[in-house]
């Protein structure tokens, strides 16, 4: 990209083989991709890779690994694996969170150095939950129905944000604890305000945009961290 009106294409990896890339991310000359598989019903991987693209190292993670980020100080790689259910529901996994330890070489990676952060801790606690927090699907767990979408990392490196869209939430990560803290919920929008109008039918061939008595939920699908 010397010449911006005139990029070059130098290569191209080839990451079929375990599906779809969905995210990349690049430091100190390593390139991490997270792969989803074609099936929803089979984990996906992480594709490590060298700057001119030499395939270093391979890494199961999650269902569906949407978005990965390194930390800013290199230490951990972290990946939102949203775990979209079946379209009939007759497989749902749990959505989670991959954190993985690059205190190491690349070439040292070992499955072992992968942690999974899950929710299961609040399957228990559903009527507990921020009213704002959506779940939704039939018999799902919240463990299952939360879907990780989206990631933001503390300048510190220690805690981690990251956004499940589907849900409204926002899930809090302490990455020394390598633990899910706390759920919160986004809130709605009052549809009833000034400036939160919205075109309410797609059936009328008109665009309408006017205060309605209702609430909307904010879904974000990204989410990023800055200091002032």
């Amino acid at each position: 990209i010397v010449d911006p009106s005139r990029p070059e294409l130098v290569r191209r990896v080839d990451v079929s083989e375990y599906g779809k890339p969905n995210s990349v991310a690049v430091r100190n000359g390593v390139v991490a991709t997270c792969v989803a598989s074609l099936s929803r019903d089979q984990t996906g991987r992480v594709v490590f890779l060298s700057t001119s693209g030499d395939r270093l190292k391979t890494l199961e993670v999650g269902y569906e690994p949407d978005m990965l980020k390194f930390t800013p100080d290199g230490h951990w790689l972290l990946v939102a694996n949203e775990g979209e259910p079946l379209a009939d529901y007759s497989f749902d996994a749990a959505g989670t969170i991959s954190q993985i330890d690059m205190s190491v070489d690349v070439g040292s990676l070992r499955q072992d150095h992968v942690f999974t952060l899950g929710f299961e801790a609040w399957n228990d606690q559903r009527d507990e939950l921020d009213g704002s927090i959506r779940i939704y699907g039939p018999n799902a767990s919240v463990a299952q129905d939360l879907e990780p979408e989206y990631i933001a990392i503390a300048p510190d490196s220690r805690t981690a944000w990251v956004v499940c869209q589907e849900n409204n939430a926002l899930a809090i990560v302490d990455l020394e604890q390598k633990k899910v803290t706390r759920l919160t919920g986004l809130g709605f929008k009052d549809h009833r305000r000034a400036g939160n109008g919205f075109d309410a039918s797609d059936k009328d061939d008109a665009c309408q945009i006017q205060q309605w008595p209702v609430f909307g939920i904010y879904q974000p699908d990204a989410i990023a961290c800055f200091t002032v």
